[in-house]
């Protein structure tokens, strides 16, 4: 199988580039490959959505998870999420649709297509985005959707909830968490009483590949489906790494643009691939802080 992965050197992309590039022939598409350096030989790289090396490789499987900016809370609400990611990946589908074998699409959403919510949320729930990274994520879905049915393209839609393991991006929670636990340095949080939702990379993998390799489309959320308050995650890291940090958790720093509940009901996709989360959250968090404590 021919896969062409957008966004290959981030922490999502990176980890199916690995396990795909075991049994298939990948091509990245990322502007960076700093993190994929050490299998750079063994992997067809472009650094730009060009249409002659696209043809080329004639992938039969294209998976997006490529956008500028990320989800931090920081750049959520910026118009570069828009100007810098739907328009370009509207021109992919375009070279896509170019190809004499019509490959299958899949799009990386976010659950913050969802807006704010205090309960599980389902695929076929309304969307109502509160900022403007599910906003951009929402109308590039809608695009991809419709673009992909002139194309003759298959399509499906996945919305990831809370990814995390080794070799995640260290500015996002977990990982900082565990660096500065690792240092016994102080933390101040909010309250951390939001309710979320956290599925171990390993199991995202798995749960991606299958749904792949069956002949379904539609949209579909990756998640754990189970409910953890977050002020118990990061007491169990805190636990867990033996860790000298004082926390303070202080309702002054809460954001009032986060939903007070980020989890997803995998009922969907569990139906389609026979698959089920396979790593418990402490073992998943001993296997990511034991990997910083490695690499530190």
């Amino acid at each position: 199988m021919r896969v062409l992965i957008t966004g290959g050197n981030g922490f999502l992309g990176s980890s199916l580039v690995r396990f795909f590039l075991k049994e298939h022939d990948v091509l990245v598409i990322s502007k960076n490959n700093n993190n994929i350096l050490d299998i750079i030989d063994k992997i067809q790289y472009i650094n730009t959505f060009n249409k002659n090396s696209i043809k080329q490789f004639q992938p039969e499987i294209v998976i997006h998870c490529g956008w500028s900016g990320g989800n931090s809370y920081k750049a959520i609400n910026s118009l570069d999420q828009f100007h810098d990611n739907v328009g370009p990946s509207i021109n992919l589908l375009k070279i896509l649709s170019k190809l004499h074998n019509k490959p299958k699409f899949i799009g990386f959403g976010t659950f913050l297509e969802y807006g704010h919510h205090f309960s599980q949320r389902k695929e076929d729930d309304i969307e109502n985005p509160k900022d403007l990274y599910g906003l951009s994520k929402n109308t590039f879905k809608n695009y991809s959707k419709m673009l992909c049915n002139q194309y003759n393209l298959k399509w499906v839609w996945i919305r990831p909830c809370y990814i995390y393991g080794p070799g995640d991006v260290d500015t996002r929670l977990i990982p900082s968490l565990i660096n500065k636990f690792i240092k016994n340095e102080e933390v101040n949080l909010d309250k951390c009483e939001k309710l979320i939702d956290y599925l171990y990379i390993d199991d995202f993998v798995n749960f991606l590949y299958l749904l792949i390799i069956s002949d379904s489309e539609g949209i579909y959320n990756i998640c754990s489906g189970e409910k953890y308050k977050l002020k118990e995650i990061i007491n169990k890291i805190h636990k867990i790494s033996k860790s000298k940090s004082k926390i303070n958790f202080d309702p002054k720093l809460n954001r009032n643009l986060a939903s007070p509940c980020v989890i997803g009901n995998n009922n969907k996709i569990k139906t389609i691939t026979g698959f089920n989360p396979k790593i418990k959250i402490e073992k998943g968090l001993l296997n990511t802080i034991n990997y910083y404590k490695n690499i530190k």
